[in-house]
């Protein structure tokens, strides 16, 4: 029987409880429940529980409604606020007999879906606020005069209902409603878009568009919800290659998305091959930037950042022995987080549930398949009885393999279904009777023979020298890798690669290049098991024939990294050049390593250089670094190729804190022969030599090399270089206190950036312009500096500079006193310098966290941080933060009354800076002094320190409002 189903929940019951005394609470309690069931006596509801609310049934939903309305009132009096939800549907009552009752037992229960239905109806519901469901609403529009209203909510998706509902608020005619509730654990908002219900809260993720139409498996989405919400974390869909594994999921998590706040994360490891090879394919997911060390344990604390999230381990199988150490690490690491593994074989993982994919029902599900794909080929298909019983034959004798039935599907235009089934039979007949994995592979790979046995001879080299690329092509990239020239009767480039899309054997897609939602110019590659036939075809052909299609794919993508293509990216419309090359980044590291095997310099380090741009802005340096070291140690490297290669393998030995390394390097590179002939060869290594000098604490040095890189640059006449140079000799100044001339430097660097639309070389003159300002107790303007640089770096998608502004937009917080905000930039921060593996501003970003625990008087984990970031700025060799950590160490001893320790870490830190002529830290360093030597009673020694920082000021031109001026003046008033 119907009845109406009303729960009701008082908000924060509990701290009233606690505010009022557990004496007072009771009788608040009682007067609460004489309240309400005078209510339900009045309006024939029956009480069936109670907690912080009630539980009740009523005959009709009026009454329902009319309780609820009354009962938020009587509740507003008492001081609180409740949330109900209404809800009508079929229950079973069932009196539990005296004895029972007697024993504590409640007199009713009440039996059947609709209960927890309602129950999550209510727990969705704000403060003061009835929601109801599509049936309550139902029920009581039929009533003329009503007191109430009822406004539609939309959709919601609740934890345990597998379809959403849409939801409804009953309020009082002369009330206005309260809105729509927000998303919770268990709930949450969705509308419909393209036939599936989408979360409308942003949720990340690297779900590709789907291509063409989902066809059946309705069973299977319906279990893996089920399992997956039921609390399932290590999942794997267990089948035969084309059985639709990944579809599925894909379709589960796009039609899912919102069960998962932390994101979905898709991970294609069909290329990988090794340990590594996971790690760099999750890691490309996550866009996490994998630093040296355990990459297992970084994507470990990387997944467990994202909270509640799903991770989609898509082909698992030919890394099967690596899933413990692996999936089964990050199962244990991230408590929060889901695993679902599309595999042939099973992973024998501690906890692993299985999910066996069946290939497709051959009577209903497979034959739709085809036709819907057939369809999409030949629109005016529609085959009469003797056709279909032969379209029922293909998909029977490709066993309901998805793939094989779509491309099956392709061959409509030129083949009627009976003809299909007479070609099938001629490759399958030993096929027939044959079951298990074995059997499902073999028959893929025929159909897959079948499809290139229809193609034209030109059509089976554009695919089989299609296997060159990795992670898809351009049409561009085609027409320049292809070679069909022995076929003149062939078609163009163009229409091969249109004609292999048509018959299924090509996928394309249009990738999206930007967060602004740019999207690029279309993609082609193909299915792994056609990628891996294809392959087996261009070896078939000789080796000479395989290496010449690799020679020029390697050549294509070189021209990325020659010198004009590099200073293009540097000038306007680069933002959009490097993006457009982030989509090549696989085939850019594949180009490298083939070159790098078959001995061709110019292309190995062509495509090195292009590679490193782009991990240069998004990590990670490791990947650079390993591909750089191998280019240089190419035998057939010569002067200018290796000093060419040499600058980026620096900059990435640097960013990862080896700077001895580093700096070896690029002395190398100024003593190969001949580097006079190349001056912009020469002047990239001076720039790049000239700012690690200057991080390791040798200005001098620094500015010896930047004025030889400076001379080169005027004589070419390159001023987007010089600008990049100019932005260096302002850093130069400002760390040694000479502001007016630093903001001279920076002001010069944006014009030449602005001039020649570098955007990456603005957003990071913003950061460096913010410091200066901020630092001189300009504050105001330091903020809009690292606001503009943010907001340019998020949009060119640089995630080095990202980090950089979040990191001094949160120190600027900090001084301001905005200690929330503050700890928000630095935990951004951090995340990010580590996903792209910038090893010092890593160490920033811990020492900054390391005041901040100061100023709230968290000692130990100030400490902690603070001893980290020491760590990291001794390894990185920055002699300069060296300096500022030991004095905040310092201050942090002081603050704890451990003096010995303080005098020991500011003796350091003064033996750091005084050879760098750095007066804002050192200027930090005598003023914690000072006030060492007043809490020891030696007053002279004070005064001395205290005014040497004072002289460190006005030298550098500190305004009144900079920390280190109000520091001194705080140091004075003590000192009295």
């Amino acid at each position: 029987m119907a009845h109406a189903l009303l729960f009701t929940d008082l908000v924060d019951s509990t701290r009233a409880t606690e505010q009022l005394g557990d004496a007072a609470a009771a009788l608040w309690w009682a007067d609460h429940d004489r309240r309400a069931r005078d209510l339900i006596e009045r309006h024939g509801g029956r009480e069936i529980d109670r907690s912080d609310g009630f539980f009740l049934i009523f005959d009709r939903a009026r009454d329902a409604a009319a309780f609820a309305l009354e009962y938020h009132e009587e509740v507003a009096a008492l001081g609180l606020a409740a949330r109900a939800g209404l809800h009508v549907g079929e229950v079973q009552l069932r009196e539990n007999s005296p004895a029972d009752v007697a024993r504590g037992a409640k007199p009713i229960e009440v039996e059947g879906l609709a209960k927890p239905f309602a129950a999550r109806i209510m727990a969705l519901a704000l403060g003061g606020q009835t929601l109801a469901s599509d049936a309550a609403r139902t029920a009581l529009e039929t009533l003329d005069a009503a007191p109430w209203r009822l406004r539609g909510h939309g959709h919601y998706r609740l934890k345990g209902v597998q379809a959403p509902v849409e939801l409804f608020e009953l309020a009082p005619l002369d009330r206005p409603d309260l809105g729509p509730p927000p998303d919770a654990d268990k709930a949450y908002r969705v509308v419909l878009a393209d036939g599936l219900w989408m979360p409308v809260r942003n949720v990340p993720h690297n779900l590709a568009p789907e291509r063409n139409p989902f066809i059946g498996r309705t069973a299977e989405l319906a279990i893996l919800s089920a399992r997956l919400e039921g609390g399932a974390r290590a999942l794997t869909l267990l089948g035969a290659g084309g059985s639709g594994k990944t579809r599925l999921v894909c379709r589960y998590a796009r039609g899912r998305l919102g069960d998962w706040p932390g994101g979905v994360y898709f991970c294609d490891l069909s290329e990988a091959r090794s340990l590594d090879g996971i790690c760099f394919a999750v890691a490309l997911a996550l866009e996490v930037a994998l630093a040296k060390g355990d990459a297992v344990a970084q994507l470990g604390h990387a997944i467990a950042g994202r909270g509640r999230c799903l991770v989609i381990l898509d082909n698992i199988e030919q890394v099967a022995e690596h899933a413990a150490l692996t999936m089964g690490r990050w199962l244990d690491r991230a408590a929060d987080a889901s695993f679902v593994a599309t595999s042939r074989v099973r992973l024998h993982l501690s906890g692993e549930e299985l999910l066996p994919i069946e290939p497709l029902a051959l009577s209903s599900e497979a034959i739709e398949l085809f036709m819907v794909r057939a369809q999409s080929q030949q629109p005016g298909f529609r085959p009469d009885a003797r056709q279909q019983l032969a379209v029922a034959e293909v998909v029977r004798l490709l066993d309901g393999l998805p793939l094989a039935i779509e491309l099956a599907a392709a061959r409509v235009r030129v083949l009627s279904p009976a003809q299909i089934v007479e070609r099938l039979r001629d490759r399958f007949q030993l096929l027939a009777g044959g079951r298990g994995m074995a059997a499902r592979q073999a028959t893929l790979r025929a159909a897959i023979d079948w499809s290139w046995d229809l193609l034209a001879p030109w059509e089976q080299a554009a695919l089989a020298q299609c296997s060159v690329f990795e992670g898809g092509f351009t049409l561009e990239a085609a027409e320049q890798v292809l070679d069909l020239a022995a076929w003149p009767e062939g078609t163009p480039v163009l229409d091969t690669v249109q004609s292999l899309v048509d018959k299924c054997l090509l996928r394309s897609w249009q990738p999206v290049r930007q967060r602004r939602l740019e999207l690029a110019e279309p993609f082609f590659g193909m299915y792994l098991s056609v990628h891996e036939y294809a392959q087996a075809k261009c070896r078939e052909a000789g080796e000479a024939h395989e290496r010449a299609v690799q020679r020029r794919h390697a050549g294509f993508f070189a021209a990325s990294g020659s010198d004009e293509a590099l200073i293009a990216l540097n000038r306007a419309g680069g933002v959009q050049r490097r993006a457009a090359l982030a989509l090549e980044l696989d085939n850019l590291v594949a180009a490298c390593r083939r070159a790098m095997q078959h001995g061709w310099a110019e292309a190995a380090v062509g495509t090195f250089l292009a590679a490193y741009e782009v991990l240069d802005f998004r990590g990670p340096y490791a990947l650079g670094i390993e591909l750089g070291q191998g280019v240089l140690g190419m035998a057939s490297l010569g002067p200018r190729l290796h000093a060419r290669a040499a600058t980026s393998v620096a900059r990435a030995l640097h960013a990862v804190g080896r700077m001895d390394d580093a700096e070896a390097l690029l002395r190398q590179g100024l003593a190969l022969p001949g580097l006079d002939d190349w001056p912009l060869i020469e002047a990239r290594t001076r720039d790049h030599l000239g700012n690690l000098l200057r991080i390791t604490g040798r200005p001098a040095d620094a500015m010896r090399e930047i004025e030889a890189a400076r001379s080169i640059h005027v004589a070419r006449g390159d001023r987007p270089a010089l600008g990049r140079l100019l932005a260096m000799i302002g850093q130069l100044h400002n760390e040694q206190g000479q502001i007016v001339q630093a903001l001279a430097e920076y002001e010069e660097a944006l014009a030449i950036a602005r001039e020649f639309g570098s955007q990456q070389a603005e957003a990071a003159l913003f950061n460096s312009l913010g410091v200066t300002y901020a630092e001189g107790g300009r504050l105001e303007e330091g903020r809009r500096n690292f606001e503009s640089s943010l907001a340019l770096a998020r949009e060119i998608e640089d995630r080095s500079i990202e980090g950089y502004a979040l990191t001094n937009l949160g120190c600027l917080h900090h001084e301001q006193g905005r200690l929330v905000p503050a700890a928000e930039c630095f935990a951004a921060a951090l995340v990010l310098h580590r996903e792209v593996g910038n090893r010092h501003f890593e160490g920033y970003v811990l020492g900054d966290m390391g005041r901040l625990a100061m100023q709230q008087q968290s000692w130990d984990e100030a400490e902690r941080c603070l001893l980290q970031a020491l760590a990291i700025t001794r390894e990185t060799a920055d002699r300069r933060i060296e300096g500022s950590e030991l004095r905040s160490l310092a201050d942090l001893y002081l603050a704890q009354s451990r003096l010995a320790e303080a005098r020991r870490h500011l003796d350091d830190a003064e033996a750091v800076l005084r050879p760098l002529n750095d007066k804002l830290y050192l200027g930090h360093v005598l003023c914690g002094r000072a006030e060492l030597e007043h809490r020891e009673g030696h007053a002279e020694p004070a005064a001395r320190a205290c005014a040497e920082a004072e002289a460190l000021a006005s030298a550098s031109h500190a305004s009144p409002e900079s920390e280190l001026r109000r520091r001194i003046a705080a140091v004075r008033t003590l000192l009295g």
